[in-house]
């Protein structure tokens, strides 16, 4: 976690940074002015850009942004204006379209912290589905992933959605395991605080809630259980009773008589999930001012606004041609390309020297190419199919579907911050490779018993 935080103020620059900081007036408006009308939703807007700005993008990163740099000393007077993409980089430098250093690392703090939290994250995951092995690699590749680090140390949303993401899915878990009231609670405030990071958090949280909603009205409560030295998942009794018999892990429900008769006792599960996701869409909506008026209508808004935006960058920067252009993307973004550090043409020049000291620091994280990542991952699907137990495997692997095939079918160019929400769940069955691996040298060099 140190280590993510660490190379934060080293992290070479990104133009929406600006454009994050300066949403963060919205703090001042509704915190220090304390002047909520500035930031509700009217027509004619206020101000156009940033009524845009609050419909297109999440709100956790300003606010947590402007109270940073709140707590920091400066104030709405020290706040730069967004960046102009329009205008060239000694311009938006020369005109207070870009935040001074110390402001700018100031605002990076939020991103980061979020970004080194998702450490203990992966760790849990990685310890519920493949023990300790699994555990510490997940969290090591996730703390030396050169797009995760570069990305989530900017002053922009990808470190809390990355951080609000796993955490959705590890409450999922964790719902899975108690199925109770204070699980629910605890689901639908992580889902809601994901979809408030960025709006592209609610393909993870609705692949989360999907997932957990089914297991809970196909299968029966589970049983207690332990993770094994192995990484195995075992029941705490070797002689299970006849109790723990029929509501032992991922039973399936009776096929034939009586089905209804298990889905009716099955229902308070669902009611559950309807609760978290009722917290859900609470929170996301007490964190977005701009939608109480009317939530629907704005909905249409982002929609229209995110369309709007994604045109005008395959337009302009060109976006894929074809499935086999966008698949290529994806092969190369997620197990080939080293780290993207901009997306405009000629930026090379201007950050030349960013780069060059970043490169060149320890803080730069390591890049695990395919030849030794897509093996681990192959061997991880293979552990999770057959040692996880079933609810575990239906979420984990659910959710690592849904977010790969999601980035290869709706990503429209060769972003590499666009394909951030699959890079986790790559990792973490990466990391279940390890564990896979390690296991397999362990039943190898066993000593083998004689026979007598």
């Amino acid at each position: 976690m140190l280590y993510v935080i660490a190379g934060a103020a080293l992290t070479p620059f990104h133009g929406d940074e600006s454009t994050q900081v300066y949403m963060s007036r919205d703090y001042a408006y509704q915190f220090l002015q304390r002047d909520l009308n500035l930031v509700m939703f009217h027509d004619p807007p206020l101000s156009a850009q940033e009524q845009d700005l609050r419909l297109l993008n999440g709100t956790l990163n300003k606010y947590l942004i402007g109270l940073a740099w709140h707590l920091g000393g400066f104030t709405l007077d020290n706040i730069n204006q967004q960046w102009d993409w329009g205008g060239s980089w000694d311009y938006n430098q020369s005109s207070n379209h870009a935040p001074t250093p110390a402001l700018l690392n100031v605002a990076r703090l939020p991103s980061a912290i979020f970004l080194a939290l998702g450490v203990p994250v992966l760790f849990a995951l990685g310890w519920l589905t493949g023990g300790a092995w699994a555990a510490f690699a997940a969290s090591l590749l996730y703390a030396l992933h050169p797009a995760l680090l570069i990305n989530g140390r900017r002053a922009m949303m990808e470190g809390s959605l990355t951080f609000f993401s796993l955490l959705t899915v590890l409450a999922g878990a964790w719902w899975l395991r108690r199925r109770n009231w204070i699980a629910a609670l605890a689901l639908g405030l992580a889902a809601g605080l994901t979809v408030a990071s960025k709006h592209t958090g609610a393909f993870t949280v609705a692949a989360v809630f999907g997932l957990v909603g089914v297991v809970a009205l196909f299968t029966s409560p589970p049983a207690p259980l332990s993770i094994g030295r192995g990484g195995s998942v075992l029941a705490k009794s070797p002689l299970p009773t006849e109790r723990e018999r029929q509501t032992s892990p991922g039973k399936p429900l009776a096929l034939g008589r009586g089905v209804w008769g298990e889905v009716a006792v099955r229902m308070p599960g669902v009611m559950l999930i309807l609760l978290a996701a009722f917290v859900a869409a609470l929170t996301f909506y007490a964190l977005n001012p701009a939608w109480w008026r009317d939530p629907l209508s704005r909905a249409g808004d982002v929609l229209r606004l995110r369309q709007d935006l994604l045109a005008g960058q395959t337009a302009t920067f060109g976006g894929y041609p074809n499935f086999g252009a966008a698949l290529a993307g994806f092969w190369n973004q997620l197990f080939v390309t080293p780290p993207q550090y901009f997306e405009v043409a000629g930026w090379d020049v201007y950050l030349a020297d960013q780069i060059a000291a970043y490169e060149g620091s320890i803080w730069r994280g390591l890049h695990i190419g395919a030849v030794m990542l897509v093996p681990l991952v192959l061997i991880g699907v293979i552990y999770l199919l057959r040692k996880t137990e079933r609810s575990l495997r239906v979420l984990i692997g659910g959710w690592a579907l849904v977010m790969l095939a999601s980035v290869l079918l709706l990503t429209p160019i060769e972003w590499q911050r666009y394909y951030l929400p699959a890079y986790p769940p790559v990792l973490l069955l990466a990391a279940l490779g390890v564990a896979g691996a390690v296991n397999w040298l362990r039943v190898r060099s066993a000593p083998k018993q004689p026979v007598l």
